[in-house]
């Protein structure tokens, strides 16, 4: 091997090595930047708030909005993350006041029901009642739900609960 060929190789070699450093800053800096969100769990979902910032976007809302059913969602979201779940199901009842055609917010409720070790027909109820005002999605709904109350609940085309 000669010594141009050798020099070649080891320009090329830390050439790659800076691209591969830059591109790692680069993600290092997004990540910092972006932290406050949770990372998307479909292609297609939007970013979550997760953290400080899910308690103050909280805070800012039943500020302005106490009675309002986006405030109080959100309010209920901080508070499961932090493990408050009899705060969380004031906050998501209060919430189910104001809307109750809200997807987002029923399904919640309906998991935190189930969290809490609730009667399965409590829970089927939600989510009866979540497929009814959202058919298109109700099948996948139903499929969570039977799955994670490890076939305490059961759906129309299973038999009865």
């Amino acid at each position: 091997m000669s010594l141009g060929s050798y020099l070649r190789s080891h320009i090329t070699l830390l050439a790659i090595l800076g691209l591969a450093l830059g591109a790692a800053t680069v993600e290092w800096r997004l990540g910092h930047t972006y932290g406050h969100l949770q990372p998307r769990s479909h292609p297609r979902g939007a970013p979550q708030l997760q953290g400080e910032a899910l308690q103050e976007l909280a805070r800012v809302l039943q500020g302005l909005y106490p009675e309002g059913a986006e405030a109080n969602l959100t309010a209920g979201q901080a508070r499961l993350e932090q493990g408050k779940l009899q705060e969380a199901r004031l906050l998501l009842e209060k919430a189910l006041e104001a809307d109750r055609r809200n997807q987002q917010l029923l399904f919640l409720y309906a998991r935190l029901l189930l969290d809490q070790g609730e009667p399965p027909e409590k829970v089927k109820a939600v989510v009866d009642e979540l497929g009814r005002y959202f058919p298109r999605s109700r099948e996948k709904v139903e499929e969570f739900f039977a799955q994670a109350s490890k076939g305490r609940i059961k759906f129309a085309g299973e038999g009865q609960y």
